[in-house]
Order: C-alpha cells, then structure tokens, then sequence
C-alpha cells in the first residue's frame, strides 16, 4: 500500500493529476490512499501515525512538505517523491521526473535506497541547512507573491535582503576548528535553489556534509554580488579566493544567525549541526 501526503497549497497542486497518479497506480494493483495537509506541520504528524502500515509515503508537493515527512519516524517505509512545489530541488537532484504522473510510475516497482539526513537541533533536513543572506532572503518571502509567482518572490526577497543585509561575521565550528563567514551553507545534496550545484563532493547518500562558507572581503554589502555570481556561476566549486569547502562528518555549530532548512525559514538561532543516527529509504529512479 502506498499514501500520498498532499499539499493543497503547493503551487503546481492539482487534483486531476491526484486522480491520475491514483489511476496509474491502482491498474497496477497497488491501493492508494491520499491525505491533506491543512497547515504547516501536518506532513509530519500525518506520517507518525501512518508509517506502520505503508511500504512507501509520497510527498505531493514541494520540499516543504518532504521536509515535513522526513521529520517523521518512517520506520521501514520509503520516502516517495511526486514534485508540484516552486522549485523542487530534491527531484531535481534525484533526477526525478518534474510529471508527477510520470513520477509515480517509479512506485510500481520500486528502486529503495539508504539516504542520510541532517540534524539541525531538533529538525532534520535532507537538502541543506544555510546562515546568512539566503536565510535571510527566505524569511523575507511574501507567501501570497510565492503563491502567484513562484520563483520571483524568491528573488525579489532577495533583492530586498540584499539592501537591508546587516553584514554579520558568522562564526562556525566545525568540530574543534573555528571559522569566520558571512554566509555558510551545510549541505547533504548536490543541488541548490533548482538546477544549480552547491556540491560536488557530496549527495544524500553519503553520511558527508559539504561546508561551504563564503569568507568577508570588504566586509560590506559589495561582498554578496562576488558571493551571488561564484554560487550561481558554479565557480565556487573550484578553488576560488574568499570560498572555501570542507567535507565533514563532524558536528557544526553556527552562532545565532538567521536560518534556513530546506528552503523554508527557521529562525533567528544558534544551531548545532549533525548527522542523524538513522538514515531513511527513499525511492530513486
């Protein structure tokens, strides 16, 4: 038996597309049963009390609601992807197909592997966890100018956090070594907001973490274009002045600073950074 954790407020959520996905799987002799979330949080109460009786639980929406389930105790069920969110970074990383009717066929027989997540205090992520201007950015997003345009409120707020950025030095310990950042980013996947690669080194199948941490120059707002342009160019996977990337499994803490999971906002914090015991089944292609 396979549920479907769905998310009416994704922005590609379509009901006709729930229907097929159902009718594609059920001609295949699988049941389905869907589940609504009604705020956020949902997703991961929903999958503690279902677990136990389903082989795979499928996220019908974007990461958000991903991050939800993963925060749930899944036991010996899988992780399904089915992507109707803004961006959807994890099937893009797991080459998943953006049809989610073309995605749920990978249910019919599916391919499990292990996949390892991130504690960040008591939340798991299983993309990245990030301090500086793309947390600020997220926790400045307009969620009805989300809702409409998608991608655009993402830059648009980060327009905005571009011009009120308060240029805090982030300190990050990375076991016992400590570090100096305007902007770090800790991440388990090789893909970051969509089609670009944050990592290299590391994907969620490894128990590694890939730091990367963005290093002041001028110590002002004239160091995020340098930052902005080596992260979205792909340049600072190389050895670029100012960027540095430290593959890990040892525990991280960043000093409180503001925080983004999975590409939703977490708060203004000081974190600790781990790599959780357990690692989960997840679906792949």
């Amino acid at each position: 038996m396979i549920a479907i954790i769905a998310n009416p407020n994704a922005l590609r959520f379509n009901r006709n597309d729930l229907k097929q996905i159902t009718d594609v799987l059920e001609k295949n002799g699988i049941c389905v049963d869907i589940f609504f979330t009604n705020q956020a949080g949902d997703g991961t109460v929903i999958a503690n009390k279902i677990s136990s009786a389903y082989s795979i639980i499928a996220a019908y929406g974007g990461d958000g609601i991903v991050n939800e389930i993963v925060n749930a105790d899944l036991g010996n069920s899988a992780l399904g992807i089915l992507p109707a969110g803004t961006t959807n970074v994890l099937s893009i990383d797991l080459k998943i197909n953006k049809n989610p009717v073309k995605a749920a066929e990978l249910f019919i027989k599916p391919k499990i592997k292990k996949a390892f997540l991130g504690c960040l205090n008591d939340k798991k992520f299983i993309l990245m966890a990030s301090a500086g201007f793309d947390a600020e950015a997220v926790g400045c997003v307009n969620q009805r100018l989300k809702k409409i345009s998608g991608k655009f409120a993402y830059f648009w707020s980060g327009v905005v956090s571009y011009f009120k950025s308060t240029n805090h030095i982030i300190k990050v310990k990375i076991g016992k070594k400590t570090l100096k950042s305007r902007w770090v980013i800790v991440s388990k996947a090789k893909k970051y907001a969509g089609e670009f690669t944050i990592s290299k080194s590391v994907d969620i199948f490894q128990p590694y973490f890939d730091v990367c941490l963005f290093e002041p120059i001028f110590n002002n707002i004239f160091d995020l274009p340098y930052d902005n342009f080596l992260l979205f160019s792909g340049l600072h996977n190389f050895k670029m002045p100012f960027v540095k990337h430290i593959i890990t499994d040892e525990n991280i803490s960043i000093q409180k600073s503001n925080i983004q999971m999975d590409g939703d906002f977490f708060g203004l914090k000081e974190v600790e950074i781990r790599l959780c015991e357990k690692p989960i089944n997840i679906v792949v292609p």
